[in-house]
């Protein structure tokens, strides 16, 4: 399992990365915020499936790398939701 996990780690620490550079650069917090959880967040788990499948790789595989997405992507989110207030500063008081 840590062959597949290594490199889903990779991806998504470089999803985190980009997104993050350029939601910081671009958009104020809130939308910088919005566009880390939509793009890092959302689908990247069919995306690795298809990715699977056109390299040939068999169901078992692709099951495993799927339930690892899952695992990996819930727990990222976890620790960028306790990070994002250093990463885009406090938001703002009503």
């Amino acid at each position: 399992m840590l062959i597949y996990l290594f490199p889903l780690a990779l991806l998504y620490i470089i999803n985190f990365a980009l997104s993050t550079l350029v939601g910081k650069l671009f958009f104020t917090r809130g939308e910088g915020i919005a566009l880390i959880y939509g793009t890092v967040m959302r689908n990247l788990s069919i995306a690795l499936a298809i990715a699977m499948t056109v390299f040939k790789k068999n169901g078992a595989e692709i099951a495993i790398i799927i339930a690892l997405a899952y695992i990996v992507q819930v727990q990222a989110a976890a620790w960028y939701v306790k990070f994002s207030d250093r990463i885009f500063g406090m938001a703002p008081e009503w």
